[in-house]
């Protein structure tokens, strides 16, 4: 049976192998990987820290170490802050460091991305499972869709999406370095009823403003808030410093609203919609093609971090068709993973890898997939393929029928509610997902792989 993990012991190993507390500017994690940002990355014992029982791997990515936990980060993280002595992000500059190393244009753009869509993550998971379940509900007859109880959990589950604007603004605003009320208050501008409520266009300062339904957009608000980033930081130049903490948030909510409203919050949102149709379009058209592609293509996006890039596409989507097509390839391949890692644990014949195979399988087919490409499938190599394959035959699948999720969320095991509002569409996701298991199980025993040797 596997010992329960020690966090206290865990976490001052960590310490102790990333150079001490000193040694750490920020500290961070999401749902498998405790980040730390180093002050500096020679001191950090990378070999020591993979060995420790717990870890399941070790992920270098511009700069940052990503240590993957699995689901134990969330129980480590907290006993891991207080014994680091840094607060809840660790420490935010008001300035950007000049000096130190920003990376490529793309890993600078993808953890911006995995930073904004991160913490909002498990907001618009309730509200999609909860609208899933709701809806099966009422197509079995079992709550009246006119009933209270139906149209008050109704307002529960649309509400993250609903006010999706003002959550990214909260944190966009941390990324982009600026104050997180004022970018929540700019949300609250875009979403404010009375001007939803308006029929046509109005006018400021004889500027026109035309009618847009912000409300559960995704790239307009994180626009927004970047360009109010930089008129806050131009303000803070200019004004001075007895009247800054006044002036500084009057000048940059009210410029910044007044250009989103008039000019920019359109242009993108006709843009994403635009971006989004065109997505929608290869998709239809390329069918199961396009389904296997991206099935087969999908663990390996996980496995170097890309995969919050398709985050904003699938919120695109929900805001306008307020169905997802992506989400059920997204859970025949994270089901692949789950099978390539379950035929490993089958097969191998090391005890604790065996023990670890198993526990990341599960994991997979809940929906986290990380301890499984990082401790199993990326140290063998060779499962890599079969969970390719599982995921190309799943996505296919996916793709012909045209299976479409509610909402986001772990899939396929925690997300299952998701698919649940059409007899059809489950049905199909259920199929699809046992074939993507089965096939990569069956490629994976096929290959066969070099078993780990007991140290």
């Amino acid at each position: 049976m596997k010992t329960k993990l020690n966090y206290d012991q865990l976490s001052d190993e960590l310490l102790r192998l990333a150079g001490g507390p000193e040694n750490l500017k920020k500290v961070s994690h999401c749902f498998t990987r405790l980040r730390l940002d180093p002050v500096d990355a020679s001191k950090i014992d990378e070999a020591a820290i993979k060995k420790l029982d717990g870890v399941k791997g070790l992920v270098v990515n511009n700069g940052q170490y990503q240590i993957i936990l699995g689901n134990a980060v969330e129980d480590l993280f907290p006993v891991f802050l207080k014994k680091s002595g840094l607060s809840d992000g660790g420490k935010v500059e008001e300035k950007l460091d000049d000096d130190a190393p920003k990376g490529s244009l793309v890993n600078r753009i993808l953890n911006g991305i995995a930073q904004i869509f991160i913490p909002v993550f498990p907001a618009i998971a309730a509200g999609g499972l909860l609208k899933g379940i709701l809806v099966a509900l009422m197509f079995n007859g079992v709550l009246d869709p006119t009933g209270n109880t139906f149209n008050v959990l109704m307002w529960i589950a649309d509400a993250p999406f609903y006010f999706l604007p003002v959550l990214l603004a909260y944190t966009s605003a941390k990324v982009f370095g600026c104050k997180q009320m004022v970018a929540v208050a700019l949300a609250g501008v875009m979403i404010y009823p009375s001007y939803l409520a308006l029929t046509e266009a109005t006018s400021v300062f004889g500027l026109t403003i035309p009618v847009v339904n912000y409300s559960s957009t995704v790239f307009p608000i994180i626009g927004g808030v970047y360009i109010l980033s930089w008129i806050e930081k131009g303000f803070k130049k200019i004004c001075p410093k007895v009247v800054a903490g006044l002036f500084v948030p009057l000048f940059s909510l009210a410029i910044t609203s007044i250009l989103m409203l008039w000019a920019v919050g359109p242009a993108i949102n006709w843009l994403s919609d635009t971006v989004s149709s065109a997505v929608l379009w290869v998709y239809n058209a390329t069918g199961f093609v396009g389904g296997a592609i991206f099935g087969a293509l999908y663990p390996l996006l996980v496995f170097l971090g890309l995969h919050h890039a398709v985050v904003p596409m699938e919120l695109q989507f929900l805001a306008d068709l307020s169905y997802d097509p992506l989400l059920a390839i997204c859970a025949a391949a994270n089901a692949a993973v789950a099978g390539a890692a379950l035929m490993v644990a089958i097969d191998s014949k090391n005890k604790s890898f065996k023990a670890n195979s198993y526990s990341a399988a599960l994991s997979g087919i809940i929906g986290i997939t990380e301890p499984a490409l990082y401790g199993v499938l990326g140290v063998l190599k060779k499962p890599f393929i079969g969970a390719a394959v599982g995921g190309a035959v799943g996505g296919a699948i996916m793709a012909i029928f045209k299976v479409t999720g509610s909402g986001l969320g772990p899939v396929p095991g925690a997300g299952f509610a998701l698919f649940l509002g059409n007899t059809k569409n489950f049905i199909v996701f259920l199929v699809g997902t046992v074939v993507s298991v089965a096939v990569a199980m069956v490629v994976t025993h096929i290959l066969k792989f070099q078993d780990v040797k007991d140290e």
